[in-house]
């Protein structure tokens, strides 16, 4: 069946799956056989709803009618319904993230010792990423617009970008996360864009496609389209708002990564004014940039309501009142019924900022969690759900004692296992504008479940149970998954997948963008990195990708072990 089919919605023609897929496993035909509708019931499991009008159970049954969950109870009668054995698991909802680039996946730990900002021939996200593997260019570090090194192209094809969205979403779901944010930044062309979609499509994960922009080449005829305009659906947001999101009801939903600013250069409309005329909801990134909120909000053109934005990271927003660690930032965020996205793991990695869940919860606000970049790390939501745990009450933990707290500040609670799990699924799908459809178990709501495995050797016995997925549990701990009811991961494996040729295609779409980036420059010659291997160009295998030049006036250390 075509993506677009299952989605409801047409299918970009870039891209195809073909030689991907594999047979549906033999004990699982009775489950997703003929394509009928389907009653599922789960039974026997510890069920976490996370909503409070159903509670939890330490034994119950849940009850999938076709797309939905039809009922929860301690005990149901299967009736009709196929029964799948969840005695000894943990069955709660999928976990939600809310911020990735996942165009960036078969460029994974490219770049794992390096940091946000920094030019070439320092090997940072920026110049690394976004430079020589996404741009295909480089420009002095004094001097923006003096070019150092062109391609004359975009390192991607359309066909890199399909694989690496298929890819990151099928290895999100062996994870658990049946929801996730894509804000890929290589809509180079209208191939690109289209292809990405269709990677989405084609996974059977529920997304949202942020539409962010990439590089534009059109001086050197290449076609780019980002942003679009308003009225305006032949290019852009506009077109595909109308080719491929012409229903809510899909897996695959509009998101737009244009800010609050103008939407582009001499426009007289927002982009958030942009976003909203297409539906779709809004995901900025905002680094250390308080005003840029408080100048969102002194444009009336913005709105008051701001339920549909989220902005990722949020970090160094303390611009009114450091002494306290407020801002006016903060209370507009609050105020205006915003979401944030934090990126916990990546913001302590690459020197964002620290994370700013103290803020986030002084404010009232349950932010959601993001993996950001497979190019640093892992995606893997139990690293996420640990490390937000392990932050936040190491930094409220640390003012218990004088000689950390000279100031006597006031020490906050620390965030519990539950409050970080409702995180990771509950503020997701809020972030995401699909609360009504997911993010907890209740009847009525989508399908989209996980089943964890807890009577595991590193596991058993059970004594507390979001405590067992906060501080006990990774991904091998995922045994099965279903997303809008149908069974998408299966006692540890994927359906319909052939995993070796996913990793074969994505290897080989690997090289093909290292053979371009040291292909004939338009411009210069590629200068060689810090640490990079070079004549051809590659990236550090062995040792340090960017340990040279990160912290120019500190002293390297000399240790014993």
């Amino acid at each position: 069946m075509p993506a677009g089919t299952a989605n409801g919605a047409q299918a970009p023609s870039a891209g195809p799956a073909q030689g991907l897929r594999s047979a549906t496993p033999a004990d699982l035909q009775g489950l997703v056989g003929d394509g009928q509708r389907r009653r599922i019931l789960l039974r026997g499991g510890v069920v976490l709803s996370l909503d409070p009008r159903v509670g939890d159970f330490e034994k119950a049954d849940v009850l999938i009618d076709g797309k939905k969950i039809a009922e929860i109870a301690p005990t149901i009668s299967a009736g009709d319904a196929e029964v799948i054995d969840c005695t000894g698991t943990i069955v709660m909802p999928g976990f939600i993230t809310t911020h990735h680039h996942q165009y960036e996946t078969l460029q994974r730990s490219v770049i794992p010792d390096g940091l946000l900002a920094g030019a070439w021939p320092q090997e940072s996200y920026g110049s690394v990423v976004q430079n020589v593997w996404t741009a295909g260019r480089i420009t002095a570090p004094a001097d923006p617009n003096a070019i150092v090194w062109d391609l004359g192209r975009a390192p991607y094809d359309p066909e890199d970008c399909y694989i690496s969205e298929l890819v990151a979403c099928l290895s999100e779901i062996s994870e658990g996360i049946t929801t996730g944010t894509d804000t890929s930044q290589s809509s180079h062309t209208p191939e690109h864009t289209d292809a990405m979609i269709k990677g989405l499509m084609d996974s059977g994960r529920r997304m949202v496609y942020a539409y962010t922009g990439g590089i534009d080449r059109s001086r050197d005829g290449s076609p780019y389209e980002f942003p679009g305009a308003m009225n305006d659906t032949a290019k852009g947001i506009g077109r595909i708002a109308k080719t491929y999101f012409s229903s809510k009801d899909q897996l695959v939903t509009l998101g737009f990564g244009g800010g609050p600013g103008p939407a582009a250069a001499g426009a007289d409309f927002t982009g958030w004014q942009l976003a909203r005329a297409f539906g779709a909801s809004i995901h900025n990134h905002n680094v250390g940039g308080a005003p840029v909120v408080i100048n969102a909000a002194a444009d009336a053109r913005n709105g008051t309501d701001w339920s549909d934005v989220t902005f990722i990271h949020c970090t160094r927003w303390q611009d009114a009142y450091p002494k306290e660690n407020k801002s006016r930032a903060w209370d507009i965020w609050r105020d205006r019924g915003a979401h944030v996205s934090i990126a916990v793991l990546i913001e302590m990695q690459m020197r964002h900022g620290m994370p700013p869940f103290q803020l986030a919860l002084d404010h009232g606000i349950l932010p959601s969690l993001s993996p950001d970049v497979d190019t640093n790390m892992t995606t893997d939501p139990f690293s996420l759900m640990r490390g937000a745990f392990c932050l936040q009450r190491a930094l409220a933990n640390d003012l218990a004692f004088p000689e950390s707290n000279p100031g006597n500040l006031p020490v906050p609670q620390a965030i519990t296992s539950r409050q970080v799990i409702e995180m990771a699924t509950i503020a997701g799908a809020a972030s995401n504008r699909i609360l009504d459809k997911v993010g907890t178990l209740t009847p009525g709501k989508e399908a989209d479940i996980i089943v964890l495995d807890a009577r595991s050797i590193n596991t058993w016995p059970m004594n507390n149970v979001p405590g067992t997925i906060v501080t006990m549990m990774n991904p091998r701990h995922v045994r099965d998954v279903l997303i809008a009811g149908k069974v998408v991961y299966w006692k540890g494996k994927l359906v319909g997948w052939n995993v070796d040729a996913l990793l074969k295609r994505i290897e080989q779409s690997r090289e093909r963008v290292l053979a371009r980036i040291n292909g004939t420059p338009k411009v210069g010659q590629l200068p060689r990195g810090n640490n990079s291997l070079s004549n051809p160009y590659r990236p550090n295998f062995l040792a340090g990708c960017c340990d040279k030049g990160q912290n120019t006036t500190a002293p390297a250390y000399t240790l014993r072990p």
